[in-house]
C-alpha cells in the first residue's frame, strides 16, 4: 500500500510539474509577443520622431533659403530707394538752383 501511496503522489507531482511547466511556457509565450509587442510599437515611435526631425530639418534648411532669398530682395529694393532718392534729391536741387537763376536774372534785369 504504501508503494501505491508513493506512486499516486509521484504521479500527482508528475502531473502538477507538468501543468507548471505548460503554464511557465505559456508565460514565456505571452511575455515574449507582448515584448514583440512593445519593441514594434517603439520601433514605430521611433520612426515617426525620426521623421519628424527630419521634416524639423527641412523645414530649418527651407526657412533659412527663404530668409536668405528676402535679405537678398530686401538689399535690391533698399539700393533702388536709394538711388530713386538720389536721383530725386538731384532733380530737387536743380530745380531750386534754376528757380534761384531765374530769381537772380529778373533781379538783375530790374
Amino acid at each position: 500500500m504504501e508503494v501505491d501511496r508513493v506512486i499516486s503522489i509521484s504521479e500527482r507531482l508528475q502531473d502538477l510539474l507538468k501543468n507548471a511547466e505548460k503554464e511557465a511556457d505559456d508565460i514565456v509565450a505571452r511575455a515574449h509577443e507582448q515584448a514583440e509587442r512593445m519593441v514594434s510599437k517603439a520601433k514605430v515611435e521611433a520612426e515617426k520622431k525620426i521623421q519628424l526631425a527630419r521634416l524639423g530639418q527641412d523645414i530649418d534648411e527651407y526657412l533659412r533659403e527663404e530668409e536668405e532669398k528676402v535679405k537678398k530682395e530686401a538689399e535690391k529694393i533698399l539700393k533702388e530707394f536709394r538711388n530713386r532718392s538720389e536721383t530725386s534729391k538731384r532733380t530737387a536741387e536743380e530745380r531750386l538752383q534754376q528757380a534761384v537763376e531765374l530769381i537772380v536774372n529778373e533781379a538783375v534785369m530790374k
